[in-house]
């Protein structure tokens, strides 16, 4: 271990006596407790005895009372835990009274948007294990037992027992902590906020202490007590921090420029292609920067955060990787990928207060936008023009419409010619259904594996199944799906959404076999429901959530873990959540009861015929049956709700399309209807279908009709107006006493409200004389006439009022689409 490694490793480690003395409470305080602990599983050496120092001497009033050089490590382990935290501490766990080793760690969520605006709750103590129910915050009672940190402390001894702490890496000492104290609050100090994970507490310290590290080498400062302990209010003006972000433009039409053959392997293929593309190019960086997956504060949706130290070698490493990615990108994809950084100088302070924090964010933004708006560098200019002017560009492959000297022949995929990418990423997005569950970047390239970025040297991407990994010799690096996995080549486990609804033999359903799956058998248009939605107002979130503008101290809950808490649970909830909801598991850890939506029936709870095409972030891309992939948003939107405690909320749009319809144009379509929903007042809605021509004087528009706050669509189209006609009308020809009603009468409905829209009062006297025709022969049925009065009177009331009559065409449409015939168009 050199020095990096020792410091990087301590601060990872720095707390974990907290899980000890909270499991065995005659431990003493943490510090001491966590390096006796640590101490056992490390042999005896220099080195190891640093680093068990850096966790003993982590706080003011060990350092007092001990003796150590200068340029020990355990002064920066202090300052970066003390900056990580956002305030210097005056209370120590298992030292002073004032804490509670019962509780739970207390949702992020519960400060945000500031105090008093409504308790989300608590999660229970467990390890990050993807098989068990996703973990809900509950506002019942929970209690973190000694016996379960007993448990946790077990799990500790048996990963540390297995591999030598000094010898492992430090990205998979990275994962164990995340498996195993997500849910471990990292202070159990009863007057302070509980709300911050000791796994990104952790993680945020040994960003802080390795960047520190960095700076202090590169400006010759040895003297570690004085700038970290004895005066460190003055190194935290020093801007010795860089915030990096980073962001991969044009993935949406590298992804859904695809031909409708092998839509959805060509779909999982390409998104997760950029996925493995955009962690490949941060490990590129930080193996650069000599940097751990520590200091990586976030990834998801083709943007990233970095914090690395402020110092020209740093800054040169940006521009190089960012140069050669640039450089690769074009030789791979012409202009239609493009990697953006930007960057900017940063203090502790910075950091630690929101204020300053959010002018550093912003100037980051700034940085980026400007970025991409100025592409290319001269080197990288030179070789396209080259390339441009050179003649021998080849064929053109029949799904990228790249040029290639290489074209393929696959049935299957396309009925033309394709390149070995193309056809590479459609078989890659075969091998992701199949569950393969490691992927290989290696230097050495075979008839499965993809090119993906290097730096300075080729690499390539392949799945792997884990009984293979000791015949890869030229292993580079290893990311394993959703499942831990260990080794010393590990870089990250990498959370995906990877449900896909199956046949009853077992195999992946198709766009057609889903279409073909909406209603029943014999009822139900045969139409493929694509989903797209995102988070309302991440953006905002991200620069004032935890400001508290009716508090004295409205900055006091800012903080850089806090922050880096939040994103990490939306990444979770995004990829582990949404999978379970899919797949029908929709309990939580407290297996409370919930009943899954249904638009037509109630239904128990089941895997839905859906496919996630990506989740992650704060965005998700489903298709599946159109009736399915409704009633799974509604549920999705349910566990955000319950999630965040309503502290934040999604909008989506949803259409339907037949299953061979281009599938550019069914992304574009549903962006639309989700940019509609984001347009109306408060957000947090759906839009639904499809858009109509409205005309505006002498203008005309296009116009989304059925746009709903979710809670309006689920109780106001749902619950009271589909309820209502499956509760009076006999759609299934088995119920007499229910007025007997046809499609012709239902499509008759449909176009006269539609007509009231552009024609007025006189369709509405229409609507009423067709209403009254409806009025059974058979009068001496009280239960039948009771149903036809009210029909008539509720359906001429909703009709005279313009967002009842709305309603109404959104329910009729669905109940419509519901009973069609399988062979209707």
């Amino acid at each position: 271990m050199n020095e990096l490694d020792i410091l990087i490793k301590s601060s990872l480690l720095h707390d974990i006596g907290k899980v000890c003395i909270r499991a065995d409470h005659s431990l003493g305080n943490h510090y001491q407790a966590g390096a006796e602990y640590i101490g056992t599983f490390l042999p005896q050496n220099e080195e190891t005895r640093n680093l068990v120092n850096c966790i003993k001497y982590h706080h003011a009033s060990s350092l007092r009372n001990v003796q150590l050089k200068e340029n020990d490590l355990s002064y920066i382990v202090y300052e970066a835990d003390n900056i990580a935290a956002g305030a210097d501490r005056r209370d120590i766990e298992g030292e002073t009274k004032g804490f509670d080793a019962q509780s739970c760690l207390e949702s992020i969520f519960n400060l945000f948007g500031g105090r008093g605006k409504g308790i989300v709750g608590k999660y229970y103590l467990r390890g990050l294990d993807p098989s068990n129910n996703f973990n809900y915050p509950t506002q019942e009672l929970c209690l973190a037992s000694d016996d379960k940190y007993k448990d946790l402390v077990a799990e500790f001894t048996s990963n540390f027992e297995r591999a030598s702490i000094d010898k492992m890496q430090n990205n998979e000492l990275l994962r164990i902590m995340e498996d195993l104290t997500s849910y471990v609050p990292s202070s159990t100090n009863k007057s302070e906020a509980c709300d911050i994970s000791l796994y990104v507490h952790s993680k945020v310290t040994a960003a802080l202490a390795s960047c520190m590290y960095q700076y202090f080498q590169d400006n010759n400062i040895h003297d570690y007590r004085r700038y970290c302990f004895v005066n460190n209010k003055a190194f935290r003006q020093e801007k010795s921090f860089l915030l990096v972000s980073g962001d991969l433009s044009g993935i949406q039409s590298f992804i859904y420029t695809i031909p409708s053959k092998g839509a959805l392997k060509s779909l999982r293929g390409r998104s997760f292609y950029l996925e493995i593309l955009m962690e490949d190019f941060i490990d590129e960086l930080l193996t650069k920067l000599n940097l751990s997956r520590a200091n990586l504060l976030y990834s998801g949706g083709g943007h990233f955060y970095i914090l690395t130290a402020n110092t020209l070698a740093a800054k040169q490493a940006l521009n190089n990787l960012q140069e050669a990615c640039n450089e690769w990108l074009w030789k791979n994809f012409s202009t239609s990928l493009y990697m953006a950084l930007g960057f900017a100088e940063c203090s502790a302070d910075d950091l630690m207060e929101s204020g300053q924090q959010r002018n550093i964010f912003a100037a980051v933004s700034k940085a980026l936008n400007k970025d991409k708006l100025c592409r290319y560098g001269v080197g990288t200019l030179q070789n396209i023009f080259a390339e441009i002017n050179d003649e021998a560009h080849g064929r053109e492959c029949s799904v990228c419409h790249s040029s290639s000297s290489v074209l393929l022949e696959d049935a299957s995929l396309s009925d033309g010619y394709i390149c070995p990418l193309c056809l590479g990423l459609y078989k890659l997005g075969a091998q992701i259904l199949n569950n393969e569950s490691v992927f290989a970047i290696t230097s050495q390239k075979d008839n499965d594996s993809l090119e993906i970025f290097g730096y300075q040297r080729k690499l390539y991407l392949r799945a792997v199944s884990e009984r293979s990994l000791e015949k890869l010799s030229d292993l580079v690096r290893l990311y394993s799906k959703n499942k831990a996995v260990t080794g010393s080549l590990l870089s990250s486990r990498l959370w995906l959404a990877d449900y896909a609804a199956k046949k009853s033999n077992g195999s992946i359903m198709e766009f057609s076999d889903l279409a073909e799956a909406s209603g029943d058998r014999e009822k139900g248009i045969k139409r493929l429901g694509v989903l797209r939605a995102d988070v309302d107002n991440l953006g905002a979130a991200f620069i004032g959530g935890f400001i508290d503008y009716a508090a004295e101290d409205k900055f006091k809950y800012a903080t850089l873990s806090r922050y880096a808490d939040m994103s990490k649970n939306l990444s979770i909830f995004f990829k582990l959540a949404v999978k379970k909801i899919c797949s029908g598991e929709l309990e939580g850890c407290d297996n409370k009861k919930i009943t899954p939506f249904a638009l037509f029936a109630e239904k128990q709870a089941a895997s839905r015929k859906v496919h996630v095409v990506y989740s992650g972030g704060d965005d998700v891309f489903l298709v599946g049956a159109w009736d399915d992939l409704l009633e799974t948003a509604v549920d999705i939107r349910k566990a955000f709700d319950r999630f965040t405690g309503g502290k934040l909320s999604f909008s989506a749009g949803l259409a339907l399309f037949s299953p061979d319809y281009p599938v550019s144009q069914m992304a574009k379509l549903t962006g639309l209807l989700e940019d509609a929903a984001k347009n109306i007042d408060g957000k947090n809605s759906i839009a639904l279908f499809g858009f109509e021509t409205n005309q505006i004087s002498d203008k005309e528009e296009l116009k989304c009709r059925h746009v709903y706050s979710w809670q309006n669509f689920e109780d106001g189209v749902c619950r009271e107006k589909l309820d209502f006609l499956f509760a009076h009308l006999d759609l299934y020809r088995n119920d007499a006493n229910k007025l007997n009603v046809g499609m012709a009468m239902l499509y008759k409905m449909l176009k006269l409200l539609e007509s009231i829209e552009t024609e007025g009062k006189i369709n509405i006297a229409r609507l009423a004389y067709t209403l009254g025709r409806m009025q059974p022969a058979e009068t001496n049925n009280k239960i039948l006439m009771q149903h036809f009065n009210e029909f008539h009177t509720l359906i001429y009331s909703w009709v005279r009022n313009e967002e009842d009559r709305r309603q109404l065409d959104t329910a009729l449409r669905l109940l419509i689409y519901h009973l069609r015939e399988k062979g209707e168009d």
